[in-house]
């Protein structure tokens, strides 16, 4: 069984249906939650630029979570997140 560990929480989350991302500890691969894309014209414009196989899906991530997501794997990998100001 995979051990995951919450690297970040949509910080606007009223505790359900929220959006997040997590880390698979062993692997270091990347779980996303969040809204499922479903506009087609926005499909298409991802299958343009990466095409996607039977199995993938395309989740959303919200803009605000960028700063939290950034400074969650620079923390991760050990890295000081204090360099670039997002702290």
């Amino acid at each position: 069984m995979a051990t995951l560990r919450l690297l970040v929480i949509d910080p606007d989350t009223d505790g359900g249906h929220c959006p997040a991302i997590m880390v698979e500890e062993t692997a270091g691969d990347l779980l996303f939650q969040g809204p499922r894309v479903t506009s087609e014209s926005e499909l298409a414009e991802v299958d343009g630029l990466s095409p996607l196989g039977p199995d993938e899906i395309v989740g959303r991530i919200p803009a605000r979570m960028r700063a939290a997501l950034l400074r969650a794997l620079m923390e991760a990998d050990g890295a000081d997140a204090g360099a670039d100001g997002l702290r």
